[in-house]
């Protein structure tokens, strides 16, 4: 959501700051031969024997020196690395130098098992159009906005005010609005993580109310996503691109959001994105649900079949029609020039169909784009980055095709720019830009780094990535997981419009993080990584976003499911 208002709270909790002398370290915890790698921030230079503490006995287990001491220019913080890579018996840790401790920590196999539950189960908490009454968060509301929506604007297929029947989807934050475009990121994000590794969810149950079917719960909570778009396409296959009241709801439950609710405009990217999630979709539920598959292969031609009907980007906006939810288009916080175009959005539904079909059109769209186009992370504003990685990955797409060996080294151009910006980043951060939602491009950054490793079997790449994962957990400067309910330290205040109305907080919610503009005037600006808080009232920096899970959903997943050599 984008929510430019004023809004009190009835709590408040400052920025986490490190101490003097602090150890930061990745709070939820390692595989046993990952790289394990703290980071002792402003450290007593006298102290130089580290000893790894078993919490269960509280005895030292193994001791080692720490790394020279450096400064990181972003932060102006004095760092030691603290390297026991070699360590790696299974329990439950702590790093001590001297008086210094840090947060606990565990080495084992399933560290992650936990984590990826709480992430993905979140989907079926922000779930649109249902009554919820968890008994495992204490969560509950009414069944809410059961008449979505209404037409805003009238266009050659409904009048002004006509009802769409478009219940359901997932409130895209904690604002209540319903959008295409991060709903068709999130579905495609977790999709391909499942299509790839489907082994990483047998017998991954997240007891939503699907969870007795025969399908795995997380294709039933994709399907909540996917069906929800199909209600927002337009009969010539338009997608509208949002759904949302004209006020923020502040200070109510779901349940308790009276008002009217709109349909907005149609645009040519969000319809791009529905094709391409739909067209995932038909092949990877085709073997299970057949009709369903067909379903929604129809409704990606269709929405595909509308795209060659125009040249240029279609945008449909009038003015007021972001007052009450995120605007999700070009503007002054979000200025990417790919906004301004929908190449890169319909590259992504051509080689989604091609994959899906085999068909001629879609390859021949994808020969004459994927050449010439720039690699990006995978996002909203572009979401070209998944036909990148499905040329270079996807076993339906030979290595033989002409495009291969240029997506290859495009690929592996923007990963050696992604090692020396850790490399210049004393808590090793690839992501260069803190601007709004900067931990979910950490994230993404992170995947394209697995590429390159797949691709080069460096494992300096696989080791970056891991630091990724390591920084969003709480090897950062604020000694901090970004991650609400997981580990010791989480962030605590997340701006939550039905959290801070209910009083209440929910685990696995990844926030935004870092954001050098600072729009809710609350964090620090122009400071780089420091340029973050964790106060509700801090927007554009502590807000979770649907698209933000499904990113840190697939670091995880990716890197758990990537065997790490036993020799390194």
């Amino acid at each position: 959501m984008r929510l430019f208002i004023s809004i009190s709270f009835l709590f408040l909790i400052g920025v986490n700051q490190v101490n003097a002398s602090e150890i930061v370290i990745n709070q939820v915890g390692y595989l046993p031969n990952w790289p394990k790698v703290a980071l002792w921030v402003n450290s007593d230079t006298t102290k130089k024997q580290i000893e790894l503490i078993d919490t269960a006995t509280k005895k030292s287990v193994y001791t080692f020196r720490a790394a020279r001491k450096h400064k990181d220019a972003q932060t102006g913080d004095y760092i030691q690395e603290l390297d026991f890579s070699s360590y790696n018996k299974k329990g439950r840790y702590l790093l001590r130098a001297g008086n210094i401790k840090s947060l606990p920590f565990a080495i084992g196999n399933d560290v992650y098992k936990s984590s990826l539950r709480l992430l993905l189960r979140s989907y079926y908490l922000q779930r649109c159009g249902i009554a919820i009454f968890d008994a495992e968060t204490g969560l509950n509301h009414a069944s809410c906005h059961l008449h979505d929506g209404l037409v805003k604007h009238a266009d050659g297929f409904h009048k002004e005010n006509d009802v769409i029947h478009s219940i359901g989807g997932w409130h895209d934050a904690g604002d209540n609005g319903k959008y295409v475009a991060t709903t068709a990121i999130t579905v495609g994000r977790i999709l391909a993580l499942y299509e790839e590794h489907p082994a990483l969810f047998t017998d991954f149950l997240l007891d939503i109310p699907e969870s007795s079917s025969d399908l795995p719960d997380v294709l039933d909570e994709m399907k909540v996503g996917l069906d929800w778009m199909l209600s927002m396409q337009r009969l010539d296959g338009a997608v509208y691109r949002k759904l949302s009241g004209e006020s923020w709801p502040v200070d109510l439950a779901p349940d308790q959001d009276k008002q009217p609710r709109y349909i907005y405009g149609v645009t040519s990217p969000e319809t791009a994105k529905a094709a391409a999630a739909w067209a995932m979709a038909a092949r990877i539920y085709k073997s299970s649900q057949p009709e369903l598959a067909a379903r929604y292969l129809k409704a990606a031609r269709k929405s595909w079949d509308y795209l060659q009907t125009i040249d240029e980007q279609v945008f449909e906006f009038q003015e007021g029609d972001n007052k009450g939810s995120g605007p999700y288009m070009y503007n002054e916080t979000d200025d990417d020039i790919s906004l301004t175009y929908d190449w890169d959005d319909r590259l992504w539904a051509a080689m989604e169909l091609l994959i899906t079909t085999g068909e001629k059109p879609f390859q021949k769209y994808v020969n004459k784009k994927l050449p010439d186009a720039p690699l990006a992370f995978f996002e909203w504003k572009n979401p070209s980055g998944m036909a990148f990685s499905h040329a270079l990955f996807h076993p339906a797409l030979p290595t033989k095709r002409e495009w291969h060996q240029g997506a290859k080294k495009k690929v592996m151009a923007r990963a050696k720019i992604l090692l020396n910006n850790i490399a210049a980043s004393g808590y090793r951060i690839a992501n260069s830009r803190f601007v709004w939602g900067s931990n979910k491009m950490t994230v993404e950054e992170g995947i394209i780094l697995i590429s390159a490793y797949r691709l080069s079997q460096d494992t300096a790449y696989l080791d970056a990535a891991i630091y990724q994962l390591d920084y969003i957990f709480g090897s950062n400067h604020f000694n901090m997981s970004f991650v609400t309910g997981v580990g010791k330290n989480p962030a605590k205040a997340i701006s939550h419009l039905y959290l801070s109305a209910a009083k209440t907080k929910l685990a696995g919610l990844l926030v935004g993080g870092p954001n050098i503009l600072a729009q809710a005037k609350i964090a620090p600006k122009n400071k780089g990584p420091l340029s973050y808080i964790d106060d509700p009232r801090s927007y554009a920096t502590n807000e979770y976003a649907i698209d933000y899970n499904a990113s840190l959903i697939a670091l995880i997943g990716m890197l758990i499911s990537t065997p790490y050599p036993d020799n390194h």
